[in-house]
Parts: C-alpha cells; sequence; structure tokens
C-alpha cells in the first residue's frame, strides 16, 4: 500500500506529461524532406517575398515548387516586414497564403490651443503649429508620445498610429486636456 501511495504521484505525471505531449501533436508540422507547390498572394501585390531565408521574387508567387516543412514566410515592403510567420509546405499538394498587408506606418493629424505650439513626437521636437493644424508623415505604427509646447504651457499623451492610417490628436495645452482618435473613434492612452 505504502508503495502505491509513493508512485501515485509518480503516475499522475507521466499521465499528465502525455496529455500535454499529446496537444502537441494538434498543431501539426509539415515533414521535411518533400516537395510540394507554394502560392503566395497579397493584396495589394508587388510585396518581396522570402521563404525559409529564400528570395522568391515579388507576390504574388503562382505554383512554384518548394522543398517541404515548417518554414518561416517574411513579406517586405519598403525594408518592412508586413508578414513573418511560419507556413507549412505540405509534401504533394499546392500550399497556400494568402494576405491583405498594410504598411506599418501612419499619420498624425495635429491641431492646439494655442495655436501656435512647438510639437514633440516622442519626446524629439517634430515641428511646429503656426495657427493652423500640421501633418506628420511616416510614423512608425505602435505607440508614442505626443507633446505640445506652447509658450510656458506643456501637455503630453500617449497614442496609438495604425499601419496606412490617421489619427487625429488634438491638444488644449492652457486646459491640459487632449484627444486622439482614428476614423471618428476615440484612442487616447
Amino acid at each position: 500500500m505504502s508503495l502505491f501511495r509513493l508512485a501515485l504521484p509518480t503516475i499522475l505525471m507521466l499521465g499528465l506529461s502525455v496529455s500535454v505531449f499529446a496537444q502537441d501533436d494538434d498543431e501539426k508540422l509539415a515533414p521535411r524532406g518533400g516537395t510540394g507547390t507554394v502560392t503566395i498572394t497579397t493584396d495589394p501585390p508587388n510585396s518581396d517575398v522570402y521563404l525559409d531565408g529564400e528570395h522568391l521574387g515579388k507576390s504574388p508567387i503562382i505554383k512554384r515548387k518548394f522543398r517541404t516543412g515548417p518554414l518561416k514566410l517574411i513579406v517586405q515592403d519598403q525594408n518592412k516586414d508586413l508578414v513573418n510567420t511560419r507556413f507549412n509546405v505540405w509534401p504533394n499538394k499546392e500550399n497556400v497564403y494568402e494576405a491583405k498587408t498594410v504598411m506599418p506606418i501612419g499619420r498624425i493629424k495635429v491641431t492646439t490651443v494655442p495655436s501656435k505650439c512647438n510639437i514633440y513626437l516622442d519626446d524629439e521636437i517634430a515641428d511646429r503649429t503656426e495657427g493652423s493644424e500640421l501633418t506628420i508623415n511616416s510614423v512608425d505604427a505602435g505607440d508614442h508620445t505626443l507633446g505640445a509646447e506652447c509658450g510656458k504651457l506643456f501637455h503630453k499623451i500617449l497614442i496609438p498610429v495604425k499601419g496606412e492610417q490617421l489619427t487625429e490628436v488634438h491638444i488644449d495645452a492652457q486646459k491640459k486636456k487632449a484627444k486622439a482618435t482614428i476614423d471618428g473613434k476615440d484612442v487616447l492612452k
């Protein structure tokens, strides 16, 4: 009886280990050593396609023979990764990958109160509002700090920038308030 009590935790651990490894079978990997065909299309087209480090050319890539296995697919445009994912190429099969790609660069349109302020993007001077709106182009997608320095007044906020979209920001440095929207939806962090 005591031997059973000592062995029970080990038996339970083995059963748990088998169960954990059985879940790995759900995510099958293509076997290596064979040949399949790949079709890779992007919308818009004309992006550079790399499969397992090999440059296949510009998208679309149609029915290209390629070695099988779990491979890394990278789609780039203007030296920016638009897609970076694992892509299984199965033997004797046409393997298809289709993606709507978005450049990971957006724009910010800024208005301020008072109307003449120095604008800072990530703590670096970006430009100045001179009584009208200011548009900052080619901003990497992600979160950024945006600040307005208007004489002795200063207000800074955290905003998101999304690929191929315009983030509109209004900073009222006098009231220390701000509003940021993308497609009319409030996105202020």
